[in-house]
């Protein structure tokens, strides 16, 4: 099926590759203009607060919600993937942090949605309803979790660039990279199967998008014709979703441990749910 689904995507490649194109080079322009700047100075400085919690002997249990909440997956994933190495997680510690962690960076929803929208109290409410949801799946994670203590695989080690010892800004680069690879291949997979959809539906367009990447969704929902408050509780569930693009970017670290992409995608929909039941009150 994989194999299969790989053909349809070059085959659509190359039968609409101006259609591509464009949606590569607004991907690009999106993660360039518009993340990079207000996303990696916050991360940089993210990396080094964490680094200097840890080398005052701060636990490493503690260290990883503040990078996972402060800086965003996936450096929430690496940091938890490297304390479970450090250190044995029960289960219930181990998937509670991965509910809690698997999130955006606060500075993409105060300084890129907010330059997007024009609306400063939107982003304050996409945030503050973000890590609402994340609060909601980290408990459920907590409650449905058995006891039992995890190791990780010794056959099976998380992408060594983003976990090794090395420069915050060095780390902040790789990591902001990755995101920008990733924004630019799941952008593109969407405008392919935006080609089976009407070229009228906009919005579900748009909502197709944030499913397989956050970043450049969140984007085409605010630009879409939409009410102000379907809009808004669509912003809140598709960004506390994350995307597939971050989903798959947080597994890389976190499969070794037992955590695969379905149990992350479970997550992202708890997370979602109570982020858009926090905003659909909030715009009453």
């Amino acid at each position: 099926m994989d194999a299969l689904l790989l053909l349809a995507v070059l085959a659509a490649l190359l039968c609409f590759p101006q259609v591509c194109m464009a949606s590569a080079l607004e991907a690009l322009r999106v993660w360039g203009l518009s993340v990079v700047p207000s996303l990696f100075p916050y991360m940089v400085f993210s990396r080094l607060l964490s680094s200097a919690l840890h080398r005052r002997g701060v636990p490493a249990a503690l260290c990883v919600p503040l990078l996972g909440l402060a800086g965003g997956s996936p450096s929430g994933a690496a940091a938890l993937s490297g304390c479970a190495r450090s250190s044995v997680l029960s289960r219930r510690t181990l998937y509670s942090l991965a509910a809690l962690t698997g999130t955006i960076s606060p500075m993409f929803f105060l300084g890129t949605l907010q330059s997007w929208s024009g609306d400063a109290l939107l982003a304050c409410r996409l945030l503050l309803c973000h890590l609402f949801g994340a609060g909601i799946a980290a408990a459920c994670a907590f409650l449905f979790a058995g006891a039992q203590h995890v190791q990780p695989s010794p056959a099976q080690s998380s992408p060594p660039s983003l976990v090794q010892e090395e420069s915050p800004i060095v780390q902040s680069v790789q990591a902001v990279l990755n995101v920008g690879g990733c924004i630019v291949v799941y952008s593109v997979l969407a405008a392919c199967a935006s080609l089976l959809l009407p070229s009228s539906a906009t919005a579900l367009r748009a909502v197709l998008h944030a499913a397989l990447e956050a970043a450049g969704g969140a984007h085409a929902l605010i630009a879409a014709p939409l009410p102000t408050g379907i809009r808004a509780v669509l912003l809140a569930a598709m960004t506390s979703f994350g995307g597939l693009s971050i989903l798959t970017q947080n597994a890389l670290f976190l499969r070794p441990l037992g955590l695969r992409l379905p149990r992350l995608a479970l997550y992202g929909l708890l997370r979602a749910l109570g982020a858009a039941a926090l905003m659909a009150l909030l715009m009453r």
